[in-house]
């Protein structure tokens, strides 16, 4: 199945279909091996050429693998051996990315260059599957120049390469070092990783589903050591990691790597033999596993491997659904898993339904009075014959791998009822894409990487046991609320609701506004009924309290307020970023009752005039959470720019109003207020303010090796000899030290170490100065004297802006005293410790 309006079926180039890769119609996995580099040869390349890498390209095949990876754009005829034996290319663009790449002039855009040349030499080669635009950049170079700053880069390095070959896919390979480094832009989420252990590496694949969202996801790098493991072992962790990555839905690995022979930095590596045949291509016995699991998977039936097939029913309940009714049973029909039934229910519908069902063979279609969701969800149930009750909407197209998903996270895990994503299909115009990304839409909720709070019910399954042991939905919900109400019964019954990314479901969004605005209509009267059956969910305004994290698409990505633990001086190998929760006053600014609020404020002030500008400031508050989500949304590339941001705005800045009055109104109409606690600790999130300079740096070289880390050891002995108060980095911190000595100023510290070859290495020092509270404190205080005496005349005036000139020059003066003296110690420190030079 293609992505829904697709036309491009003709292609055989591989393109991403929600979760997962297609070439043509059919699903295609990577199965991937990882291929050079080696010592340079024919020029210049590090490849192999001719009869070596005909045999080499044939022993990849007859393994059973369909990509090969490459770290650096292969040379002209490359790709035309490997579309010979029938292998897709990953290919890589090697780039000075271990070292400081923007602050040296002219090296980036030499950067952006070379990867548009690579993608010219080579676009639109049928070979050619994609490119990584990078790869591992280091954690402490991404601490030095900034998260935010190299995602950018990354981000400019895939429209330069977009521009040249629009076919062609792109990606970053990340490592869990800098989890949180994903380009927006990616055609597809991918990561190096190496754990051993199954359920580590399973429990860390599930982690990164989430934060890939809608995205594939592809382990771009997996292997093990047989130097250190052993060859039986290295086999029994390559082919147990295979099977937990495509267990957990992944769309691709690429095994680390065909051979021992390796070659990096100028030299032949020969401490680590990660291939699976030796230098001299003997194969070990991961070889063999390897072609195994790589020749039994074609299908995401075969990538599961169910030890049991329980019977599952499928069940679509619609009302005048015809639209899409066809489309969703075509879907069904192509599903691969081997014990299942379709049942259809007709909510009481007057346009061509049962026409539709009666076109459709293999369908059981039921027929009821116009009732509502809940009946119609029970309904089903009742008819059904399965031990599983898998339920999806009319609206929904299903990929054909969605039950076999579904089966392997009850089996797996013993959950009692699961679910996976309902994605978006690629929106056909700008109204489309907005809508897509408007707040309000059917998403999961996440109380770990594992286990769901919510589901909705366009994409959920439950045991017969459990949907009896509670009753079923329940029949006050007529168009909505049901799934909710429905998960949140079973987890008081004690059922454990599990996740599964890859058992996804194409979901149509609402193609209009206004149908947008109906629907959070519905949302709002459901949640009504919700308030009444369970209070204790809901808070002080009416919206729910999720204990979880409502899905937005991308756990992992660096909003404003997000914080990152790098581990000290940036060390920690896995490292995270932790968004905080929504606060308590972003729900209330922009609720129906703030809302109204500011309206009657600013009539009223028509008579009371005090009363407008306190109007004005409520209406910026509404607004300015408003811009914040609408800027914080991520809209289909193609529809960006000012026009879409402006539309979804509008969503953002309407839609509360819209589904806090009707779930107002139906509350009232109900009897029935919202209530829940009021957390004070989350209503206000006040920013942090910090007035910070940077000034100095000096570039430290060493022809023995030395780094960063003794350095700093010798540093921090240093400023305690000389009783001078330091604070060192916990982790949380884009600095490796704070020198405290004075009362206005933060002197800081942060380092960085680049290797250039053999025992070649330049350690970056940065200094940086940061105001303290007295300092602002004060500049607050004559800044205000300041301002008192601006209406003023004559000399007072004169007199306090020479003063607080004089006092600007001194501060600046201070600062750079207090840098100029830590960049002098460090110099001095350096130097003692046995570096080469010092440069300023």
């Amino acid at each position: 199945m293609s992505d829904p309006g697709s036309t491009d079926s003709e292609s055989l180039r591989v393109r991403t279909a929600g979760k997962f890769f297609r070439a043509g119609e059919e699903k295609f996995y990577i199965k991937g091996i990882t291929y050079g580099p080696f010592a340079p040869g024919r020029e210049g390349f590090g490849l192999k050429h001719g009869a070596e890498l005909d045999a080499d390209l044939a022993s990849i095949v007859a393994m059973g693998a369909n990509t090969i990876r490459l770290y650096e754009s292969p040379p002209e005829g490359f790709l035309d051996v490997c579309a010979g034996h029938g292998l897709r290319v990953l290919a890589g663009v090697a780039w000075p990315d271990h070292v400081d790449f923007v602050n040296q002039e002219g090296l980036w855009d030499s950067c952006v260059e070379k990867l548009r040349k690579a993608v010219t030499c080579h676009r639109r080669h049928p070979a050619l599957l994609g490119y990584f635009v990078g790869n591992e950049i280091s954690a402490t170079i991404v601490r030095w120049l900034g998260p935010r700053r190299v995602k950018v880069l990354l981000e400019e390095l895939i429209d330069a390469g977009r521009l040249e070959d629009p076919q062609a896919l792109f990606a970053y390979a990340n490592y869990p070092s800098t989890e949180y480094l994903n380009p927006e832009n990616a055609d597809f989420i991918s990561y190096n990783i190496y754990l051993e252990n199954e359920e580590d590496l399973s429990r860390y694949i599930a982690r990164l589903q989430n934060i890939a969202g809608d995205k594939p996801l592809m382990v771009s790098e997996f292997g093990a050591d047989s130097l250190a493991l052993g060859m039986d072992d290295q086999a029994r962790v390559l082919a147990s990691g295979v099977d937990a990555c495509f267990r957990g839905g992944v769309a691709g690995v690429a095994v680390f790597s065909f051979t021992d022979e390796w070659h990096r930095g100028g030299v032949d590596v020969k401490g680590w033999q990660f291939g699976v045949v030796t230098r001299q291509r003997e194969k070990k016995p991961a070889y063999d596993l390897l072609k195994l699991r790589f020749k039994a998977i074609k299908s995401g039936a075969d990538a599961v491997m169910l030890s049991r097939r329980p019977k599952i029913s499928v069940i679509i309940c619609t009302y005048n659904g015809s639209a899409t009714l066809c489309e969703c049973l075509k879907s069904v029909t192509k599903l691969r898993y081997p014990d299942f039934e379709v049942i259809v229910v007709d909510d009481g519908s007057t346009d061509r339904v049962s026409d539709i069902v009666a076109e459709t063979a293999g369908v059981r279609y039921i027929h009821q009075q116009h009732a509502g969701l809940g009946v119609a969800r029970n309904r089903g149930a009742v008819a059904a014959g399965g031990d599983i009750l898998a339920y999806t909407d009319d609206d929904c197209v299903v990929d054909e791998d969605w039950l076999h998903y579904l089966a392997s996270a009850f089996e797996s895990a013993g959950f009692g009822a699961a679910g996976g994503p309902n994605i978006s299909p690629p929106p056909r115009n700008r109204t489309e894409a907005c809508v897509a990304a408007a707040p309000g839409i059917p998403a999961h909720v996440m109380l770990d990487d594992r286990v769901a709070e919510h589901l909705p019910g366009c994409n959920l399954a439950v045991r017969r046991e459990a949907f009896e042991r509670i009753g079923g939905f329940l029949p006050e919900y007529v168009t909505a609320g049901d799934d909710v109400d429905f998960c949140w019964r079973l987890q008081e019954a004690g059922v454990v609701i599990g996740f599964s990314p890859a058992a996804m479901v194409w979901h149509h969004r609402r193609v209009s506004a206004r149908a947008y605005f109906r629907q959070q209509i519905g949302y709002g009267r459901a949640e009504a009924i919700l308030i009444g059956r369970h209070p204790q969910r809901f808070g002080v305004m009416g919206g729910a309290r999720w204990e979880g994290i409502v899905y937005c698409g991308n756990r992992g990505g660096l909003g404003v307020a997000s914080r990152i633990y790098r581990g000290v001086f940036g060390y920690a190998a896995f490292q995270a970023v932790y968004v905080p929760a929504e606060s308590d006053f972003s729900r209330i600014a922009t609720g129906i009752q703030w809302v109204m609020a500011t309206v009657l404020a600013g009539l009223a002030g028509i008579f009371i005039v005090p009363l407008l500008p306190l109007a004005l400031l409520m209406g910026c508050c509404t607004f300015s959470f408003a811009l914040k989500q609408a800027c914080n949304s991520r809209i289909e590339s193609r529809y960006t720019g000012i026009r879409s941001k402006l539309l979804l705005m509008v969503l953002c800045l309407t839609q509360p109003v819209v589904r806090g009055a009707a779930r107002s109104l139906g509350a009232i109409g109900g009897g029935r207020a919202p209530r829940g606690p009021l957390r004070l600790g989350h209503f206000f999130r006040i920013p942090k303010l910090v007035l910070w300079k940077r000034v100095g740096r000096l570039q430290i070289w060493s022809e023995k090796g030395l780094g960063r880390d003794l350095l700093l050891e010798n540093t921090t002995a240093a400023l305690q000899h000389f009783g001078m108060p330091f604070t060192l980095d916990n982790g949380w911190r884009d600095w490796d030290l704070e020198v405290e000595r004075d009362p206005l100023w933060r002197v800081q510290l942060t380092t960085l170490t680049e290797y250039h070859g053999e025992d070649k290495c330049l350690t970056r020092a940065r200094f940086t100065s940061k105001a303290t509270v007295l300092n602002l404190g004060l500049n607050v205080l004559m800044a205000l004297a300041l301002a008192a005496f601006a209406l003023g005349a004559g000399h007072r005036f004169i007199w306090l802006g020479a003063i607080y000139l004089t006092w600007w020059v001194f501060l600046e003066i201070r600062h750079r005293q207090l840098v100029g003296n830590l960049s002098r110690l460090v110099s001095n420190v350096a130097r003692d410790a046995g570096f080469d030079r010092v440069e300023t």
